[in-house]
């Protein structure tokens, strides 16, 4: 088992579910890809693998155009991620692993024509067993 892609794949499910609660338009929402206009990338960093716990971050990138001032659309942005903060709280557990929120980047120019912000999640495996 991958647990990196498990991770990522946990997120992109909790967050294809709540659409309507991000406001985000349906099927725009992406592991690992990149796309055009506003959509949200989710991928993951190296996982680090012991008997009794398992760590790791999902990031999640949040994109949207730039405005016709060549600038990041602070609006858009911050939106977007204050709603997806709001559907995690201390320790939200998907997909077998608890996710806690770790930090937020500023706006960064990306080569599609959009600007992202970065979100990360600790990832925790708790492999004992009860």
């Amino acid at each position: 088992m991958i647990l990196g892609d498990t991770a990522v794949t946990a997120v992109f499910k909790y967050l294809n579910e709540n659409v309507e609660r991000i406001g985000i338009e349906e099927k725009r929402i992406f592991k690992y890809e990149m796309a055009i206009g506003d959509y949200i990338a989710i991928n993951h960093l190296p996982f680090v693998y012991s008997d009794a716990i398992n760590e790791g971050v999902v990031n999640l990138n949040i994109h949207c155009p730039k405005t016709s001032s060549n600038l990041p659309n602070i609006k858009k942005l911050s939106d977007y991620s204050e709603k997806i903060l709001s559907l995690f709280g201390d320790g939200t557990y998907l997909g077998g692993c608890y996710f806690d929120f770790y930090s937020i980047s500023r706006p960064t120019r990306d080569s599609d024509n959009t600007y992202y912000v970065n979100m990360k999640f600790n990832v925790t495996y708790n492999n004992l067993k009860e």
